[in-house]
């Protein structure tokens, strides 16, 4: 081909290609507008799959267990006292929570109870039993008309009182403890690293089932806070109170002498304080599940109540 047509020819290219870029040349930038974007794939957007849950978790409820505290009560002679010290003689469960596992892989469990809050109300009765037979002494309650006042000589009968009181629960204290469903026994994999708080970490076991129980003792409130707190009986029969530190006198014979009056024959009579009526309201109870780092669950109980009945105290007619 000769150079004539060889030039002719590239001109022809040029006009139909447009120009000619060198590969050491950068290429424009595409025109404003839109960035481009994939196309959707089988033309839907692709989205991130849900995250299946772990943990299927039922709804918290009253326990209902042996060892429930609404279980506990004077008629089924439940030592009430375990109820109210500040020490924790046996587990009371209060509520209770079942969880199933969900995967086959281990389950790092964080369990937070929200602090309950509720009232309580009670009744005790105060009255005083004679204690013994007559004593004959001679004790001075008079002379010149001037009284001694010694309690000795007092002439009339102990009274007997109710007590009633009634307010916002102010002392308790509670745990949490995870129970595995079949065995029945806690899990010793589980650690409180502070108040109302539980961590665990749930075997490696599909479909294992477990009970998240939250328990309490320490309802210092059904008590007056006096001192020899505790179970005592009077005729055989059980009552949970405390007996007074000094007696109480009952004069029924006063001689005279001159100008001095004197007891000369008294009963002693000890006196005693026991709860006759014990009940504590609480408000919805909620327990924070988190199981792997997610929250899993935060669901609360309806309103619950505790009523220990009535104990039958001796003591005013009501």
């Amino acid at each position: 081909m000769k150079m004539t047509n060889l030039t002719t020819a590239l001109f022809l290219l040029t006009s139909a290609c447009g120009a000619v870029v060198e590969p050491t040349d950068d290429p424009e930038p595409p025109p404003g507008g839109q960035p481009f974007e994939e196309p959707p794939v089988n033309g839907h957007d692709e989205e991130t799959p849900p995250v299946a849950p772990v943990l299927l978790i039922d709804a918290p409820h009253a326990s209902n267990t042996a060892s429930s505290l609404f279980a506990m009560t004077f008629s089924a002679n439940y030592p009430i006292e375990n109820v109210v010290v500040a020490e924790q003689r046996t587990r009371i469960d209060v509520v209770e929570q079942k969880i199933v596992s969900a995967t086959a892989e281990e389950i790092q469990l964080v369990l937070e109870l929200a602090p309950p809050t509720g009232t309580y109300s009670r009744v005790l009765v105060t009255d005083a039993i004679q204690n013994g037979g007559t004593y004959a002494d001679r004790v001075l309650c008079e002379s010149n008309n001037i009284a001694t006042y010694d309690p000795r000589c007092e002439s009339a009968a102990p009274v007997a009182r109710e007590l009633p009181s009634s307010g916002p629960i102010t002392t308790s204290k509670w745990t949490l403890t995870v129970v595995d469903e079949v065995t029945g026994t806690p899990l010793s994999s589980c650690i409180s690293p502070g108040a109302n708080k539980l961590t665990c970490v749930l075997p490696a076991r599909a479909s294992a089932s477990y009970r998240i129980i939250a328990s309490a003792y320490g309802f210092a409130d059904l008590w007056d806070g006096s001192v020899g707190f505790g179970p005592f009986a009077m005729s055989g029969t059980p009552f949970v109170g405390s007996f007074a530190t000094q007696s109480e006198w009952r004069c029924w014979d006063f001689p005279y002498s001159g100008s001095s009056v004197y007891c000369g024959a008294r009963y002693e009579y000890i006196r005693y304080t026991a709860i006759d009526r014990a009940r504590l309201d609480f408000d919805p109870i909620s327990i924070r599940i988190t199981a792997n780092g997610n929250a899993a669950a935060s669901m609360a109980t309806p309103a619950l109540t505790w009523d220990a009945g009535n104990d039958d105290v001796p003591g005013p007619t009501y």
